[in-house]
């Protein structure tokens, strides 16, 4: 019901804030995730269209979600060409770093999946394609990212580069390329 009254609230609105405030107290534990599943769409088109302040708390409840193993497809199959943009030096951090960790957090839950998962699972503008695909531009933003005046964002970049490479070792049997 909480997830509707989102989509259905103003944007950016202390209505719409206070909703996805409870949303974030109801996804720390992985109890609630399951019925937040048909809202990751709702959620992606807050993070992409939001002021500043709904962003920051929509990524808390994805990260929130992403920690949770059991919602790495829904997450990756979900469509967000405009998730690139918030890779970038000129992003408030606070939506840099969660955005970073939103990133690590589908890396690791990968990495430990059991069986393997395939790009062509997925279609071209999903969180997949864009994380985990053929994406140079998400490797270019990761690069750039190094450089950021912020400790934190250059070691959580710095993980997610390290994650991204050992996928690549595993996927080709210990060639990097």
């Amino acid at each position: 019901q909480v997830c509707k009254e989102i989509e259905l609230s103003p944007l950016n609105s202390d209505l719409q804030l206070a909703e996805l405030r409870l949303l974030t107290n109801m996804s720390v534990t992985n109890d609630y995730h399951h019925m937040m599943t048909n809202a990751i769409p709702c959620f992606l088109h807050l993070l992409s269209e939001g002021n500043e302040r709904t962003q920051i708390q929509v990524l808390k409840v994805l990260v929130n979600l992403s920690a949770n193993p059991a919602m790495t497809r829904h997450l990756f199959s979900a469509q967000a060409p405009s998730l690139l943009s918030l890779f970038d030096n000129c992003i408030n951090k606070d939506i840099l770093l969660r955005t970073l960790t939103f990133a690590a957090n589908l890396n690791e839950n990968m990495k430990n999946e059991e069986g393997i998962v395939t790009q062509d699972q997925y279609s071209e503008d999903s969180i997949f394609s864009l994380l985990c695909g053929d994406s140079t531009q998400y490797a270019k933003k990761l690069i750039c990212l190094l450089h950021h005046h912020d400790t934190e964002v250059k070691e959580q970049v710095a993980k997610i580069i390290t994650q991204l490479r050992g996928d690549t070792k595993t996927k080709y049997s210990g060639k990097l390329q």
